[in-house]
């Protein structure tokens, strides 16, 4: 089916990264839709739903069975069809980036600071570590030294228990001194944090989807398939980009800062989205139970300070 322009622009976009990094994507359809659609997805509900972002069959079971060797995902097999969903580890990590994607957590800051020193996390479990304290927004800045503005979180007390690493690491809470200089701070943070690269990410996601918001403000009715496309776009390149950043405070960050004008196109846009994507993925995707079915109540609660519409 033809789409509207500013969603084959989006497209053509899409399909010309090299590479393609369907993995991810995937990841992306099984965090926002699966895990709130009855948790499972046919393999080829799975083709049928990416095939209009340019990912062919082969590609999708190729991108599948390393998903599953990574541990990401598991399946069932029932006569000659295959449903996959998350592992508890895919789940629990889909679910950490979640808080941050639509805006669930609290990122009210205090002044404090946690600093964490890995003493013997297990040789093979330390990249998968890192990739998980990176995602929380801890950055290295010293080597062997990891820190994050905020409280520890529930994220970081999960990745303790997932990792058995509560006994492997020193967490220090601390505080930004008085004595300390606020300039060599906000250097340090400029620096470990890659502030020019984590803002040049956001300004090209602003680019790309400022367009689609004017589009979806323009339709009195959208067409479902175009709606889910939109929308499963826009989390994952809202989560590429926030594989950049980490929530850091206000007072710490350049003036113009465009993470938060990201974030409310964001979740002004999923919203707008939301009830026509929804009849798409029922209408047109199954699981181990036949057509998935409507969201569970966890959909509601994304972006909770977007007013809906």
């Amino acid at each position: 089916m033809a789409q509207p322009p500013a969603v084959k622009r989006l497209l053509d976009t899409f399909g010309a990264r090299k590479p393609m990094r369907s993995t991810s994507l995937i990841i992306t359809l099984f965090g926002d839709t699966v895990s709130q659609h009855g948790h499972t997805l046919w393999l080829g509900s799975l083709v049928h739903a990416l095939a209009p972002l340019g990912v062919n069959e082969r590609l999708v079971r190729t991108s599948v069975f390393r998903l599953v060797k990574e541990g990401w995902l598991e399946a069932d097999r029932v006569g000659r069809r295959s449903y996959y969903r998350f592992t508890a580890h895919g789940n629990a990590e889909y679910e950490r980036a979640a808080r941050r994607i639509y805006a669930t957590e609290d990122t009210a800051w205090e002044g404090h600071w946690q600093i964490l020193i890995p003493l013997a996390i297990a040789e093979r479990d330390r990249d998968d570590f890192r990739r998980s304290l990176n995602w929380q927004g801890f950055r290295a800045i010293a080597p062997g030294t990891f820190a994050k503005p905020g409280s520890p979180g529930q994220a970081l007390r999960e990745t303790l228990e997932e990792f058995d690493a509560s006994d492997k690491v020193m967490l220090f809470d601390a505080t930004s001194s008085t004595l300390g200089s606020a300039k060599r701070l906000r250097k340090l943070v400029h620096e470990s944090w890659q502030l020019d690269a984590t803002a040049a990410a956001y300004r090209t996601f602003l680019e790309n989807f400022r367009p689609l918001q004017r589009w979806a403000s323009r339709q009195s009715q959208l067409d479902p398939e175009a709606a889910f496309i939109v929308r499963t776009l826009l989390v994952h390149d809202f989560r590429r980009a926030l594989l950049h950043d980490t929530p850091l405070p206000e007072e710490l960050l350049p003036a113009g800062w465009p993470g938060a004008e990201a974030l409310a196109l964001t979740g002004s846009l999923y919203q707008a989205l939301a009830a026509a994507s929804a009849e798409y993925i029922t209408q047109n995707l199954e699981g181990g139970n036949g057509p998935l079915p409507a969201a569970g109540a966890g959909f509601s609660a994304r972006f909770p300070n977007v007013r809906r519409s």
